[in-house]
């Protein structure tokens, strides 16, 4: 390998020589990498740490599959009156590879957001002192904390008594009760789900497919996340408007289920006295799609004979925010639950 590397530096656009002494050698192939690199560039394994290379060193920043745990660096709301110069803000969205303008707006939001999602505590803690040092304030969040893995109890009808919550997920479960003391959290969003259907024909002479028909649909449904201190692992019980059974509401039961969801909400929260309540999802969901971005899954749905001697195939892909929704919900549990220890 050449003694020189041609590799962009920090916040910088135009590429920069590495000379052969600023080179980190791999402790497991000892071949030479640039020293912005935090793992090999051959074989993968973590380059160790120099003096020289600390500053230099830049996180990857990989998309994480689905299924891979990860760590959320959440950006905490601003409290001195003095914001980061635009200099340090434009740094920071190049370590982040955002916009500078979405960083500008994820700290003027007034509440903590996700900036960045790491696939090691070390690529993450390599975030907090450079984000520090530019005077942000981030703490790293691991989705086992948030349970991300977790999906919360669907609750399709609710008991309201004086002293309790009871629900129940379905007529094979057992009821649960949740004393209004201990009801810690309402988060209300919306979950959208956005379902296209193509089918497609093989021209025999040009040897290609061509859509015959697409169908898109759009679903929109409100959803109320409830979390209480009894729930160890945090995963909460989850109301979705459109399945639920509002007899609890009684005589202020309407025909939509719309104005009913709003009435049970406001019914919950007049009970639950010490609960908090967030209903800025939808305001922030933008700000989101960076780090957790819409869930996409294309399946097939076989062959299907259109007309007599002609075969087409479908599919069908479908985006849905439901898992980056139940993402903020559980972080907004998780910072609620810090909050209340660090009073006590």
């Amino acid at each position: 390998m050449s003694a020189l590397s041609e590799l962009l530096g920090p916040g910088e656009s135009t590429p920069r020589r590495f000379s052969a002494g600023e080179l980190v050698a791999c402790g497991e192939c000892a071949r030479a990498n640039p020293p912005t690199r935090m793992n090999c560039i051959y074989c993968g394994a973590a380059l160790p740490v120099t003096a020289e290379s600390e500053a230099l060193r830049r996180p990857t920043l990989r998309k994480l599959e689905e299924w891979e745990n990860g760590f959320n660096l959440v950006l905490s709301p601003r409290r001195e009156a003095k914001s980061p110069s635009p200099e340090a803000l434009a740094e920071a969205a190049d370590l982040l590879r955002l916009e500078a303008a979405q960083l500008s707006a994820c700290v003027e939001a007034g509440t903590a957001l996700p900036v960045a999602r790491a696939a090691t505590l070390e690529e993450a803690q390599l975030i907090e002192r450079r984000l520090r040092a530019l005077g942000l304030s981030v703490e790293a969040v691991s989705d086992e904390e948030l349970g991300a893995s977790k999906m919360p109890k669907r609750i399709r009808a609710l008991e309201i008594t004086d002293d309790e919550l009871v629900g129940w997920g379905g007529p094979e479960e057992d009821a649960g009760g949740v004393a209004w003391g201990e009801v810690e959290l309402f988060v209300a969003g919306r979950i959208f789900t956005k379902r296209l259907e193509v089918e497609e024909v093989r021209k025999r002479l040009k040897g290609r497919q061509e859509t015959i028909d697409a169908r898109e649909m759009l679903f929109d449904e409100a959803v109320l996340d409830i979390f209480h201190a009894s729930d160890e692992g945090g995963a909460g019980w989850r109301i979705m408007a459109e399945s639920f059974d509002y007899s609890c509401l009684g005589a202020r039961k309407g025909l939509l289920a719309r104005d009913n969801f709003n009435t049970l909400v406001e019914t919950l929260r007049a009970r639950a006295l010490t609960a908090e309540f967030d209903e800025d999802y939808v305001r922030l969901r933008h700000l989101l799609a960076a780090v957790w971005p819409l869930a996409e899954r294309t399946e097939s749905l076989g062959l299907r004979r259109s007309r007599p001697g002609r075969l087409s195939t479908e599919a069908v892909t479908t985006a849905s925010n439901e898992m980056q929704f139940t993402r903020y919900a559980r972080l907004r549990q998780v910072l609620a639950r810090k909050g209340r220890k660090r009073l006590t």
